[in-house]
């Protein structure tokens, strides 16, 4: 066998490594739903439409979102609890992100059709496994329908009144869906009877529901001074002058304590770069599977180690009965190096059980972080390398 068929051989045995050795799952990253509609957009109306982005790779990776198209400047992005703008976003690896989009029409724009894309894709630069240094990139397409007109309706979905317990406030929920094209404002008006006399009215009409959304709307009655027994409810609900619902209900009223207060705590997570001297923000959702209200927060220990470093706590939040709410607390680690977390619900004197969490937070530096080179890479190079080497030896002895 001559130099070159062994130089060639070699070099077919290394490449066959390189497809060994790739990794199981493929880089990718996609966005969902492929594609969204707005019907009889109003203008200077606002909608909201979300989008859920999907990581299948084994690294977390930043996300860039954008919008291209005609509407392009009509679109924002932000969290689904609708707070600032984001332009980016952090995706856990094999996870999905939930964003929300907020769709402003300009008072200006021409009634017809407009379509756009929405388009989410790495950071140019970003290191995802399998990728091979390609920016990975995924669209949706966004119809808008602009009109002129005015269409004001909307649905009762629900109205539920549970028990509450003596001088605990009593919660009358409303489902709102608007099905019209603008803002709409239903009036809530609630009687409260005891014995075959009415003793107490409340009204609720400061909550707008943007078009296409649904909204639970709740309706506070104080409920301060009142004994246990049988209570009755009258519930209204109008939009503009026109009666949507009219509807009673009957609820007891208990001694205090009677009612069980019970929750768990899943889907823990965190958002930020983990970067020294940079915040992250940890959520976790609440589901509260008691009989009453309950308001409860985000608490936990930090550890590196077997060292607790730092102790955690969040900001308390209603959660309504047999409903999900998020909490979230914020920490900036100070050094580099591997983190646990152990967090747990407080609420109403209990605990929930605990979580576990960890990770690797960098050092600030940039300096101190080498450029990653992949398996994949270095034995290709290497392939390469004798391919080349072992031709020019093979001419040379010739």
């Amino acid at each position: 066998m001559n130099p070159r068929s062994k130089v060639t051989i070699v070099t077919a045995i290394l490449l066959m490594a390189v497809i060994t050795v790739q990794p199981a799952s493929a880089a990718g990253i996609a966005v969902g739903p492929s594609s969204q509609i707005i019907d009889n957009a109003l203008r200077e109306g606002v909608f909201e439409r979300p989008l859920t982005i999907f990581n299948p790779s084994d690294t977390d990776i930043e996300i860039v979102l954008n919008a291209e198209g005609p509407a392009k400047d009509w679109i924002r992005f932000s969290t689904v609890d609708g707070g600032e703008e984001i332009l980016k976003i952090s995706v856990p690896k094999k996870g999905q992100i939930p964003v929300l989009m907020h769709v402003t029409v300009p008072d200006d724009v021409a009634n017809g059709r407009y379509t756009t894309q929405i388009v989410v894709e790495t950071v140019p630069g970003e290191d995802v496994a399998g990728s091979v240094g390609m920016i990975l990139k995924a669209t949706s397409a966004l119809t808008i329908m602009v009109t002129d007109v005015e269409n004001v309706s909307g649905d009762v979905t629900s109205i539920v009144v549970r028990d509450t317990e003596v001088d605990i406030p009593l919660g009358i929920e409303i489902g709102f869906k608007n099905t019209g094209n603008v803002v709409a404002t239903p009036e809530i008006t609630a009687v409260i009877s005891h014995e075959g006399s009415a003793i107490d009215t409340v009204s609720q009409n400061d909550t707008p529901v943007r078009p296409a959304s649904t909204e639970r709307i709740v309706a506070y009655w104080p409920n301060k001074g009142h004994d246990a027994g049988t209570y009755q409810v009258n519930v209204t609900v109008s939009l503009r002058g026109e009666v949507l619902a009219e509807e009673g209900r009957t609820f007891e009223i208990l001694p205090l304590g009677s009612l069980t207060r019970q929750g768990e705590l899943s889907d823990l997570g965190y958002e930020g770069a983990l970067v020294v001297g940079k915040p992250i923000k940890i959520t976790g959702l609440f589901k509260n599977s008691g009989s009453i209200a309950t308001r409860a927060k985000i608490s936990g220990e930090v550890y590196q180690g077997d060292n607790l470093v730092d102790v955690i706590s969040g900001d308390e939040m209603t959660v309504r009965v047999y409903s999900e709410s998020p909490l979230t607390a914020y920490y900036t680690p100070k050094e580099s190096g591997e983190y646990a977390m152990k967090i747990c619900a407080i609420y109403e004197g209990k605990t929930s059980d605990a979580k576990d969490m960890a990770f690797t937070v960098q050092s600030d530096d940039p300096s101190s972080q080498s450029m990653p080179v992949t398996t994949v890479t270095a034995v290709a190079a290497l392939a390469f390398i004798c391919l080349v080497v072992g031709g020019r030896r093979y001419h040379e002895k010739r």
